[in-house]
């Protein structure tokens, strides 16, 4: 992976506050309805662009991680990525999902106990993966894109309906 990303470490007090979730990848606080119970300091939260791909240290194990659609900044807790060139984190960022990628991520966390896992950039640099060449990558990742804003709109279906 070391060969894909490269580790983002910028830090930076300005701008919006992000999150990373287990099922939805990376949201603006203010979509999650959070408010920020952080300290005034932000001068140590990681920088992330669009692109970048984020997970929480302590939770990479249980698939928290995701695909940065914003800029903004997130808590000194978690690892920013940035991809290579010739490597579309979109397609990673599904990759990520996959039950055996969580099971590599499970395996290569540090720690005693599973409250204590964590997998920092350097374990994470060192996981051996395949890919396509990223014209595929990005067919691959356009394709699941797509998928997934289908059953998001499924799912908002009967929602919609119980609303008329």
């Amino acid at each position: 992976m070391g060969e894909c990303f490269n580790e983002r470490q910028e830090r930076s007090a300005i701008g919006d506050m992000i999150s990373v979730t287990i099922n939805s990848g990376i949201k603006r606080f203010e979509d999650l309805g959070r408010h920020d119970n952080s300290s005034e300091d932000k001068s140590h939260y990681k920088k992330v662009e669009v692109g970048d791909i984020a997970y929480n240290s302590m939770r990479m194990w249980q698939g928290a991680s995701g695909y940065s659609p914003y800029s903004g900044i997130l808590s000194p807790a978690y690892t920013v990525v940035v991809p290579n060139e010739g490597v579309d984190s979109l397609f990673f960022s599904f990759m990520f999902k996959k039950p055996e990628m969580i099971h590599t991520f499970q395996l290569r966390s540090q720690g005693i106990t599973s409250d204590t896992w964590n997998m920092k950039y350097p374990a994470f640099s060192e996981i051996e993966i395949r890919m396509p060449e990223k014209s595929e990558q990005v067919r691959i990742s356009k394709y699941f894109a797509h998928i997934d804003n289908l059953i998001t709109l499924h799912q908002r279906k009967p929602f919609l309906q119980r609303r008329r």
